[in-house]
């Protein structure tokens, strides 16, 4: 008997196809755009870690105890050429990078502004130089003392390339010095506050400012899995007691914050979807259910029992999901892939989207295992749809439905 409620039900949603056909179509939309959704906030969050991680934040920091609290130059890295050394023989790490850091103050003639003063070396594979847009990178000019800036510190101190710079902070000792700098380049990042408030010099140059030989005050590990940095961190600890290793969350709390975010932000837009899609094919069924009176009536009379038409309702919202559901997956897997090659540029929103740090082309991504669990909650939003259409049908009178059209 179970088999003939199924087959009634399969042959009913078919009845009348432009009724079914806005159900599945609901269905089709609703399943795809909360995916693709999904998907591109996920790549854009991930998006603005990788470039966070590129640029400001390594997977795991390395410094001196008090370097974070004072900031002063003299709490350099201690031997870092061992360190170094010894970091070097470490598998999971890809990349070693380090710096000497100052914060002083820019000044060119007409204005002044804070800046993170960053002294590379200059056979370092720092990541900025990627965002290079005019001009060379301090290691490779010919200046004397040459510096890079960001275009929005340019345009803010007034100063284009080749133009002086003077910047101010303090030495080894506390005491203020400075010195003057030749702009070799200017790079644009996606973020304007970066711009806005880092600068890029050799590190000998500093060094020398700042009464110190060839010490470092930072070194950035970036390693093949950075979800395992809390685990690497513990390891590293233990080898270096004496130095401050941070991960990547510590060092930017809310990076880890929107990193936890990013599941929950997800969910919480395929859930309002979902509960938008559960109203139409609610609406959709009820009207289906209140235009078949008559039927619902007739098949009560010759003895369909109670439960058997609860099935007969439910089934027929079940498979007009079944069929709106797997195109939508399918539509919505097609576009993540091919958008997540070629990307969705949002160059129209730049200045927006820089202010934030966010990149201007997302590259939407989903893992594999959320179309499973949307899959689920998809399945289970049919069935809580369908009860109360079904509910409705029980409620019937089978005289009165027979003789309300007569």
């Amino acid at each position: 008997m179970f088999s003939t409620i199924i087959k009634l039900g399969w042959k009913n949603i078919w009845r009348n196809p432009t009724r079914s056909a806005v159900v599945i179509i609901a269905v089709l939309l609703g399943t795809w755009s909360g995916i693709f959704l999904s998907g591109f906030f996920t790549g854009m969050m991930q998006g603005y870690l990788d470039n966070q991680f590129e640029l400001t934040v390594g997977h795991i920091e390395i410094s001196h105890p008090q370097f974070d609290d004072m900031y002063s130059p003299e709490y350099y890295v201690p031997n870092s050429d061992q360190v170094i050394r010894e970091l070097d023989q470490l598998s999971y790490i890809q990349d070693i990078s380090t710096q000497s850091l100052a914060t002083g103050l820019a000044q060119s003639a007409r204005n002044n502004y804070g800046a993170t003063i960053h002294g590379l070396h200059p056979d370092s594979n720092y990541s900025i130089k990627e965002y290079l847009k005019k001009g060379s990178m301090p290691g490779a000019s010919q200046k004397r003392n040459p510096i890079i800036i960001g275009q929005k510190l340019a345009e803010r101190l007034d100063i284009k390339l080749d133009s002086r710079i003077v910047l101010s902070f303090q030495d080894k000792n506390g005491e203020i010095t400075g010195g003057a700098f030749r702009v070799a380049g200017i790079f644009d990042t996606f973020s304007n506050p970066y711009d806005e408030s880092n600068v890029f010099v050799n590190r000998n140059d500093l060094n020398g400012l700042m009464e110190l030989s060839n010490q470092v005050h930072n070194i950035r590990l970036t390693l093949s899995d950075f979800s395992q940095a809390q685990h690497y961190t513990q390891q590293l600890q233990d080898q270096f007691p004496n130095l401050q290793i941070k991960t990547w969350g510590e060092t930017a709390p809310e990076l880890q914050y929107m990193y936890d975010m990013t599941d929950l932000m997800m969910y919480i837009v395929m859930v309002i979807i979902i509960i938008a899609l559960i109203f139409s094919i609610i609406n959709t069924m009820l009207m289906a259910v209140l235009e078949r009176t008559r039927e619902l009536g007739m098949l009560r009379a010759v003895g369909m029992n109670k439960p058997r038409v609860f099935s007969m309702i439910v089934s027929e919202t079940v498979f007009l999901t079944m069929v709106g559901a797997p195109i939508g997956m399918l539509l919505s897997w097609i576009t993540i892939s091919y958008f997540g090659d070629v990307g969705i540029d949002l160059s129209i929103f730049a200045e927006g989207l820089s202010a934030y740090g966010f990149g201007t082309v997302i590259y939407p991504y989903l893992p594999n295992m959320y179309y499973l669990n949307i899959t689920l909650m998809i399945a289970g939003a049919a069935l809580l749809s369908a009860l109360y259409p079904a509910f409705k049908s029980l409620q019937l009178n089978p005289v009165k439905a027979i003789r309300k059209f007569n």
